[in-house]
């Protein structure tokens, strides 16, 4: 089976044993391909939280991103379109990010371990930042954003998705502002590998590369933690605190 020919239809058992470090990319992001070997990636997907079509563009490595939005005023947006943007452009390029870093820093570290033995470390701390934050991130798309969204809606907040203590939501958030504390002590780690790695004048040009690229990723990923905090997080308050005042 060709690349190109799989689809939503395709089993987990045709994509692991025929599509290129098809296992990895479903361990990374958290799709079990152990149990139910012959369900489709679209039911895997799903169990997973995953989108298929965005699986899809992973296995087949032509995912673009969407393009970044630098017009929008997003402090005067409202919820539903900022939430839709931080999924689209924001997740969907950390995962392809995450995934394209994993790999390469392993093809690396296979390659130079043994001149360069804190490249298996620098692997291991990208495979630890993706086992918190893809998760971080499936959560707040089936959970957070959804309960988000519905807070500009007329009837008020949708209280299945979340029961916010105390009844704001101020409590979940600083759950989720912990956990983009430690995703940025991960990439505290993974930067301090990466500099050590590239110190070397006569380092290799995939080495470098790869530096470059998590020079990259380490701003993408400050900017989307940014727009959640200092954004996001504070709208969806004000949003809270002006709908109960009307009340």
């Amino acid at each position: 089976m060709k690349c190109d020919a799989i689809g939503a239809h395709s089993t987990v058992r045709e994509i692991v044993d025929f599509v290129p470090n098809g296992g990895r990319i479903f361990s990374i992001l958290g799709l079990n391909y152990c149990c139910a070997y012959e369900r489709s990636l679209a039911d895997a997907a799903r169990q997973a939280g995953v989108q298929a079509g965005e699986v899809l563009d992973l296995l087949s490595g032509t995912q673009a991103p969407m393009a970044e939005n630098r017009t929008t005023d997003w402090n005067k947006a409202n919820l539903t379109n900022l939430v839709d943007y931080i999924v689209e452009y924001h997740h969907r390029r950390a995962r392809r990010d995450l995934i394209h870093l994993i790999l390469m820093a392993t093809e690396v570290a296979s390659a130079h371990a043994s001149q360069h033995p804190e490249s298996w470390q620098l692997q291991d701390e990208l495979e630890n930042l993706s086992r918190d934050l893809i998760p971080h991130m499936r959560r707040e798309e089936q959970y957070l954003f959804p309960y988000i969204r519905s807070m500009e809606s007329e009837t008020g907040p949708d209280q299945t998705l979340i029961v916010p203590l105390f009844g704001t939501i101020e409590y979940p958030l600083q759950a989720v502002r912990h956990d983009h504390n430690e995703d940025l002590s991960h990439l505290a780690r993974i930067r301090r590998f990466a500099d050590n790695l590239a110190i070397p004048s006569r380092a290799c040009g995939r080495l470098r590369t790869l530096c470059d690229l998590i020079a990259a990723f380490e701003l993408e990923l400050q900017e989307h933690i940014r727009l959640e905090n200092e954004v996001l997080f504070p709208r969806a308050i004000e949003v809270e605190r002006s709908t109960a005042q009307r009340r």
